[in-house]
């Protein structure tokens, strides 16, 4: 019975952690509030040259990632020809091997 009953106030309680009320977005909520209040600081405020140089970072990243992106489809289009060409002459030659056979058979 006490098994029972540990086991239900532990669900109980995890259950209560994950409710959208939980004391976790409440937190958020606070963290919200400052930096709203802080954002009217002039020590935050970026520049204009400021934002120009994040923009540019980020459209090298974006670049970036979208060059590793196409390498990486290349080279898995490379090996999917590849093992195509194999596959292909794997097929080939068990056709040859299967006509060979049946000539046998049949002389």
């Amino acid at each position: 019975m006490k098994k029972i009953l540990s086991v239900l106030l532990l669900s109980s309680a995890l259950a209560a952690c994950t409710s959208p009320n939980s004391v976790g977005n409440l937190a958020i909520g606070d963290d919200s509030a400052a930096i709203k209040a802080g954002r009217n600081r002039p020590e935050v405020q970026l520049s204009r040259a400021e934002l120009e140089q994040h923009r540019r970072q980020r459209t090298n990243v974006s670049e970036e990632l979208a060059l590793e992106r196409e390498k990486r489809n290349n080279k898995q289009d490379g090996i999917r020809s590849t093992m195509g060409t194999v596959g292909g002459g794997l097929l080939l030659l068990n056709g040859v091997v299967g006509t060979i056979s049946n000539i046998k058979h049949t002389f």
